[in-house]
């Protein structure tokens, strides 16, 4: 006995692995390009007031941020670094970035100038001449 033609499988199949491979590899880059944006302000800082400056170009990748949170606290992203370390990073970003690598320096508006000094300092003997300051607008 013949069997009926709407039992009988069809040629072409659509197969879903693919696809799902590929939703799975834009979730991971979305969570791991989304750390990377966080890291410049996961240490918490009381940043100071400003009434005049320039909003930082968005495009520019070439920075480096350094957090001072509170005397004698340097932190790189999340890590906290020494002095030798921060000298090592600035001298690498030069030599990476070229006259483009920038210092971005963001701090507590109570840490005296005493401990942000040495840090401009070390930036100028790398050759990094962009350093610009992280404030929040005054109301």
């Amino acid at each position: 006995m013949k069997s009926p033609e709407h039992l009988k499988p069809r040629g072409g199949r659509f197969n879903l692995t693919p696809m799902i491979d590929m939703v799975f590899l834009l979730i991971i880059f979305f969570i791991v390009s989304n750390n990377m944006i966080q890291q410049d302000t996961a240490i918490r800082v009381d940043l100071p007031e400003a009434e005049s400056g320039t909003l930082p170009l968005e495009q520019q990748t070439k920075r480096l941020t350094v957090s001072i949170p509170r005397p004698g606290n340097i932190y790189v992203g999340t890590d906290i670094v020494n002095r030798d370390r921060l000298r090592q990073l600035f001298m690498e970003c030069r030599l990476d970035w070229g006259e483009e690598a920038e210092v971005q320096i963001r701090t507590n508006k109570s840490v005296p100038y005493g401990e942000i000094k040495p840090v401009l300092q070390m930036a100028a003997e790398s050759g990094i001449l962009r350093v610009s300051f992280a404030v929040k607008e005054r109301d």
